[in-house]
């Protein structure tokens, strides 16, 4: 599991670093209006995948292996083609309404659905794969999108000269493209005919535990990105994109927490043994939060001056941005490990509840502190978001548990085995080189 969580990690390093060059590209040829439409473009598809994932979401990593793909698959790809159609022309008819509400940016409806689809068709592969615990397909899969993104993006400024959305937009789409191919290559193996009976019941099944995990991302994405809208209707596009930069590299910390969470998820949903999820949740919970705040640190310590001269001086306010958000980050890369608890044990609700207690706050001090502060005011709104959720989450696990409060601290023991599973994984490495 270890050499997983190691993998998953290398993988969503190089894929930050890529991002990170990918934003840094926006920034300096786009500039922070099209920064700011190309996060909405993305919110935009965010808002109909999660509706998709009611079916092909969370829900198939924990049915995979008690139900096997075969029965998975058509529902999954059926539900996610009906459902990001019906959704997309839902937020295009109460934005036509309510222009205030219009979530899909206006002139982008088709690009908009078509990613969609495509993102929605990609994300149910890699549930399945993550379902099989073909974490390092997953792995594989996900690094050649982010890489093919980064080449086409480069095409698409230097060698076409396209210096508008639509250069990113291209390179989004035709790399999740090649990554659902590359899906279905990787789980045809797997497939393995059965007899399509009980599917009603089955779809039941679904529907019940992808409802309350669905419901809770569907809270912790508004949490997320909810404050997009809130400046972009208070503040302006060109402030969209400043918020939005500095969030893509503050999340960046995440690369950690999410990588644990994702094997995580995926051995936890495969075993029955409750202490042990609990031990091992734990462990990971500490070590997450211990790396997360220790490079938490070493970003706020990097000057104005150098974001000034990576982004540009229009973007100069980012640092302030991951300044605002830096305790909030820390706080929900614990979250993350309990969410993935709370899954695993068939209790995913605590994560719904969780995140509606955020979105509450999300909502009232995103409309309090964003008209008077701006993106200041988005990103001390949001810390206090993510700390609501983690504190909920850390409460309901510990009485689940019976654990004490000096059982969280992270001992010298766990940072042993730790350190000893780096430097066994680095000997390995040598050896097959």
């Amino acid at each position: 599991m270890f050499r997983k969580i190691m993998g998953t990690i290398g993988t969503r390093a190089i894929t930050a670093i890529l991002a990170f060059t990918t934003w840094t590209l926006n920034a300096h040829y786009l500039g922070p209006e099209k920064v700011g439409t190309i996060s909405l473009i993305i919110f935009s598809v965010t808002i109909i995948q999660l509706f998709t994932n009611f079916v092909a979401g969370a829900a198939l990593i924990y049915l995979t292996p008690r139900t096997g793909i075969y029965k998975l698959f058509i529902p999954a790809y059926a539900w996610s083609f009906v459902i990001a159609v019906v959704s997309a022309f839902i937020l295009r008819f109460i934005g036509s309404l309510f222009p205030v509400l219009e979530i899909i940016p206006e002139g982008y409806f088709t690009p908009v659905l078509v990613l969609a689809l495509v993102i929605s068709f990609t994300s149910a592969n890699y549930m399945l794969l993550l379902g099989l615990e073909r974490v390092k397909a997953y792995n594989y899969i996900s690094l050649v999108q982010i890489v093919l993104l980064f080449f086409i993006l480069l095409y698409m400024l230097f060698g076409a000269g396209m210096l508008e959305v639509m250069a990113y937009y291209w390179a989004i789409l035709v790399s999740n493209m090649l990554a659902m191919v590359l899906g279905l290559i990787a789980l045809y193996p797997s497939f393995r005919k059965v007899p399509l009976t009980g599917m009603r019941t089955l779809l039941v099944e679904i529907l019940r535990f992808g409802t309350y995990v669905q419901f809770a991302n569907i809270f912790q994405t508004m949490n997320y990105r909810l404050s997009l809208k809130f400046v972009d209707f208070f503040a302006g596009r060109g402030a969209v994109g400043v918020l939005s930069l500095g969030m893509q590299l503050a999340e960046g910390l995440w690369l950690i927490s999410r990588s644990i969470a994702t094997v995580q998820y995926s051995r936890l949903s495969n075993e029955m043994n409750f202490d042990y999820s609990v031990r091992l949740t734990l462990t990971l919970a500490k070590i997450s939060w211990a790396v997360t705040a220790f490079a938490m640190l070493i970003v706020l310590a990097i000057p104005k001056f150098v974001y000034v001269a990576i982004f540009t001086a229009k973007f100069g306010d980012v640092k302030m941005v991951i300044a605002s958000l830096s305790f909030g980050i820390v706080a929900l890369s614990v979250s993350m490990i309990f969410s993935g608890f709370f899954s695993s044990i068939n209790k995913p609700y605590h994560n719904t509840i969780s995140s509606a207690c955020g979105l509450i706050f999300t909502i009232g001090l995103g409309l309090f502190l964003i008209p008077r502060f701006g993106i200041l005011g988005a990103g001390l709104a949001a810390t206090v978001s993510y700390s609501c959720v983690t504190l909920y989450q850390f409460i309901i696990f510990s009485r689940l548990t019976k654990l004490k409060a000096r059982d969280f601290l992270l001992t010298w023991a766990e940072i042993s085995l730790f350190a000893a599973e780096i430097r066994k994984l680095s000997e390995n490495s040598k050896k097959a080189s």
